[in-house]
């Protein structure tokens, strides 16, 4: 399979005024489309500084990121997280004033797809994650946390990109709505042929994986597939 994303001795180091700390040294991966990826380890290992970096966030230190083989250096990553590269979080980040179909359509808004579009799309994108119609018109607070997972799915969705990258996406959830939310990454890998690379700490998340890798102290590793 082709390779979407590729790590080659990725290295980060934080610095400050008094000390540098290196927070990923020497990373080697690589992420295909199709597959669903788990990245674990103890919190203050990297895992999150890594998600960074493959969302473009900030670039490597030493080493390389590539995205079908352009450097991240020089993209443009700010298109790139736009167009291509979607975050989903712990936390949800929804917009607390929109609607739920207002969420979804907000990505698309941005990259100026009509408004008439943009919610026929939306409505096919909350249908895809199971949300009903009853509540499109409502707002974030007034739905469940795993209901506002799966809006946060749909946003991400709406995007148009090809690689999903998920912060501890089940972490606030319930163990049947962690259930809901596990089944929806493997479907969007596995049927609808995204990259779906999740950092988290929950052994079901990464039982459901494809490939998983492990971070300590900065080092990544294979530990499955």
């Amino acid at each position: 399979m082709e390779k979407i994303i590729e790590a080659v001795n990725v290295t980060y180091i934080y610095q400050t005024k008094y000390q540098k700390t290196k927070a990923l040294s020497e990373v080697n991966c690589s992420f295909e489309r199709g597959k669903m990826y788990a990245i674990t380890g103890k919190s203050g290992s990297g895992k999150s500084t890594f998600l960074s970096l493959l969302a473009g966030l900030d670039v490597p230190t030493e080493g390389m990121l590539t995205v079908e083989g352009e450097d991240m250096r020089k993209m443009n990553r700010d298109a790139y997280r736009l167009n291509r590269a979607s975050v989903i979080y712990q936390a949800f980040h929804l917009f607390p004033l929109l609607t739920v179909m207002e969420n979804v359509m907000f990505p698309m808004e941005l990259q100026h797809i009509p408004s008439k579009v943009a919610k026929a799309k939306a409505r096919e994108y909350l249908d895809k994650v199971g949300l009903p119609e009853t509540l499109y018109k409502k707002r974030p607070g007034m739905i469940s946390g795993g209901e506002q997972q799966r809006v946060a799915i749909a946003r991400a969705v709406a995007a148009g990109g090809e690689i999903l990258l998920a912060d501890e996406p089940t972490g606030n959830l319930d163990s049947q709505n962690e259930k809901v939310i596990v089944e929806l990454l493997c479907k969007l890998a596995h049927e609808d042929n995204y990259a779906v690379i999740v950092v988290t700490h929950n052994d079901a998340v990464a039982a459901a994986a494809d490939v998983v890798y492990g971070m300590t102290d900065g080092v990544l590793s294979v530990v499955r597939g």
